[in-house]
């Protein structure tokens, strides 16, 4: 890589970057549902969650207090799942069961990557600074100290706080600042096409967009890795 010499900030994406929903987002749900005398089709949770997920507002609320914006991240994942069984099945227990998802993805719902811990402790020997830029709410703090990641980053940048989701030029504003590093400093990596590549590129960040499943390996001019491992020969020896 040419000039790596000024990469100083390697910023990552969070879920489904560095860590993913252990046994699927539906089965997920469902398993918690049915505690609650309901038993969804997996395959109709994930249906369903897509279409709800894609027309919700963005998981961004700015300058609020952090009771405040506790309550409103809980409303506006409320307000999702609501849609999916909506469009389902509603049941009784609704609100219970919704009390108990909630909880379950502060933590146990996910699992790491198999070569996050190695990627991240081989970056940071190497001394780069390391932060997150995502669009998540806070239990994201929770969820990097369960998996033993948090200690990696040097920052964390959400949405919900930040005030801006990605692709928006703003939350990568917000991390550059919070970091004191130039776009031309800094690489973001992360999943997904829209978000994590355009939004960066559109602030001259460079960005590596991270596709497991080589959905864009045909593709001409695009920087992409096949798992996080790859980003060490992307920026050389130094890493």
């Amino acid at each position: 890589m040419k000039k790596r010499d000024r990469i100083k900030t390697i910023f990552f994406d969070a879920a489904d970057t560095l860590f993913y929903i252990r046994r699927g987002l539906g089965h997920t749900y469902a398993e918690v549902a049915r505690k609650y005398g309901t038993d969804p089709d997996p395959s109709d949770i994930k249906k369903a969650f897509s279409r709800a997920f894609k027309s919700a507002p963005p998981l961004a609320f700015g300058n609020v207090s952090e009771e405040e914006r506790r309550r409103l991240e809980r409303e506006w994942w409320k307000a999702i799942v609501e849609s999916v069984y909506s469009e389902i099945g509603m049941f009784e227990e609704f609100d219970p069961h919704f009390d108990e998802l909630f909880e379950v993805f502060r933590g146990e719902a996910w699992t790491l990557f198999p070569e996050t811990v190695d990627v991240l402790s081989t970056l940071k020997s190497r001394g780069y600074s390391l932060g997150i830029i995502s669009n998540f709410d806070s239990r994201v703090y929770d969820v990097m100290r369960d998996l033993g990641i948090y200690e990696y980053f040097d920052l964390v940048v959400i949405s919900s706080e930040a005030g801006h989701a990605k692709p928006s030029h703003g939350i990568f504003s917000i991390a550059l600042e919070r970091a004191g590093r130039e776009s031309h400093e800094v690489i973001h990596v992360g999943d997904d096409l829209c978000n994590d590549f355009h939004g960066a590129r559109a602030l001259g960040i460079r960005a590596l967009l991270l596709d497991r499943e080589g959905e864009y390996a045909g593709v001409r001019g695009m920087d992409r890795l096949e798992n996080l491992t790859a980003i060490k020969s992307v920026l050389g020896k130094k890493a």
